[in-house]
């Protein structure tokens, strides 16, 4: 914890309420979103503070170079737009209060009021943010201006208003004098129906890069299933396989995409490349020449992100699909389930994600499983990762357990890499292993396996 600034010009009684808004960004949304915002504190002399968690020496918005000041605020929007899907998913779940006092931090800080911290944003006073509507980000380079206090931009208003007084009055009178020619506009509108069309997944134009919520998951993982009873006709080595309560219920289905550091690497990148990066690459300068090519495009991340989407586009209109990826080690996002309605919001959401940090393979699984019946209703995981878990979980343990306790749970791997150990969850399953570094290759199969997902047959 470091101190930023004392703050004598924010009233000392309004902290505990920026306090309590604090607690609730903290509990509903990723650590990443919530470092964005400094913690407020009484300090000495009830003199109140601006704290952060953040590492590094803090420098102002106004003395940062002109491409460091563009780059913190793309990632400042990037942070902004993460927080406005959370407050969306609140609100769809009953929660609009908690929503309204996520939405209350969305908004442009005054220059002095912004800070870098290597590299990452920090606010303070933030309940002083100009209010503003966050829309999707039109590509990962989009980059936000500062705005300048309101009281140096209202004067223009002010003196076109008065321009157009003059002809505002010119036209009452002409209405006054000729109500013959004028007709309500609401009788022409109100013939008009509007138009909605359709537009099939597949033929979606490629979207830009867009963040997806990046908040931590909502709430906490159910607790492990119990055991599946065995009857005494089957053997104490059998699995259990229950009939479904509804034969016509669609499959549940999960995505788990893996955004750990590895999948920037190059998708043709060997195994010893990648061993050598992980132990070595990661800590040096990308511009180092033995790093560089490692880190040329296509990168495991974008083939990963094209076939995912493709697969998405093409499962049938009844499979909501869920969807979770990775925040290192101990933490993974949940971003909740996506009806037929939002798969292009979520299509926009994957392509804005970014690869950082570790493998928690082995959790994401199970947080995932947890999702899902698997015993009296068919469901499907899909893992698009590279390697194995490096957080010092055992994923095929993991796998061993929802085969016995969640028999009609299939767990299927994408394997982007060329790293065969993560397999064993979908041999302990009876998935599938796809494994491919083309992405045009991947897209066939995976195509086939969502028309698998839709049709899946009753456990044998």
């Amino acid at each position: 914890m470091q101190r930023i600034i004392r703050d004598a010009s924010t009233p000392a009684d309004i902290m505990p309420a920026l306090d309590a808004r604090m607690e609730i960004v903290r509990k509903h949304c990723a650590s990443n979103i919530a470092s964005l915002y400094a913690i407020p504190r009484a300090g000495s002399g009830t003199v109140p503070e601006w704290w952060t968690e953040l590492g590094g020496q803090a420098f102002g918005f106004s003395a940062l170079s002109e491409d460091q000041q563009r780059q913190l605020m793309q990632t400042y929007q990037q942070r902004q737009h993460s927080l406005g899907l959370a407050a969306d998913a609140l609100h769809s779940r009953g929660e609009p209060d908690i929503a309204a006092s996520l939405r209350s931090l969305i908004g442009e800080p005054l220059p002095e009021n912004l800070y870098s911290l290597n590299g990452e944003p920090l606010v303070v006073r933030w309940h002083m943010l100009k209010p503003r509507h966050v829309p999707p980000l039109s590509s990962a380079a989009t980059a936000v201006a500062v705005h300048a206090p309101v009281r140096w931009q209202r004067w223009p208003w002010m003196l076109l208003a008065l321009l157009l007084l003059p002809m505002l009055a010119l036209l009452a009178w002409w209405f006054l004098q000729a109500p013959a020619l004028y007709t309500q506009p609401a009788t022409l509108l109100s013939a008009i129906e509007p138009e909605v069309v359709a537009r099939p997944p597949d033929l979606l134009p490629e979207p830009a890069p867009q963040p997806i919520v990046e908040s931590e998951p909502q709430h906490p993982p159910a607790p492990p299933r119990a055991p599946i009873p065995e009857t005494a006709e089957e053997p104490k080595s059998a699995k259990a396989c229950p009939k479904p309560v509804d034969p016509a219920l669609p499959p549940q289905f999960v995505v788990v995409l893996d955004t750990s550091g590895s999948m920037n690497l190059n998708v043709k990148t060997s195994p010893a490349d990648d061993r050598w990066y992980g132990e070595v690459g990661a800590r040096l300068d990308p511009r180092d020449p033995q790093v560089a090519p490692l880190l040329t495009r296509p990168t495991r991340l974008e083939v990963a992100k094209a076939s995912l989407a493709k697969m998405i586009g093409n499962l049938q209109p009844q499979i909501d699909v869920g969807f979770m990826a990775f925040e290192g080690c101990g933490r993974v996002a949940d971003y909740g389930v996506f009806p037929t309605s939002q798969r292009l919001r979520l299509i926009k959401g994957i392509h804005g994600l970014e690869a950082d940090q570790g493998t928690p393979l082995a959790q994401s699984l199970a947080q995932a499983a947890s999702k899902v019946d698997g015993r009296n209703r068919d469901a499907y995981i899909v893992m698009f990762i590279d390697g194995e878990d490096n957080c010092q979980q055992d994923a095929c343990a993991v796998s061993q357990r929802i085969a016995q306790n969640q028999p009609r749970l299939k767990v299927n791997v994408v394997n982007i890499g060329k790293n065969a150990l993560s397999n064993c969850m979908a041999e302990h399953t009876g998935g599938r292993i796809y494994a491919s570094r083309d992405a045009v290759e991947l897209n066939d199969m995976l195509q086939q396996a969502s028309q698998e997902v839709s049709n899946i047959p009753g456990c044998p």
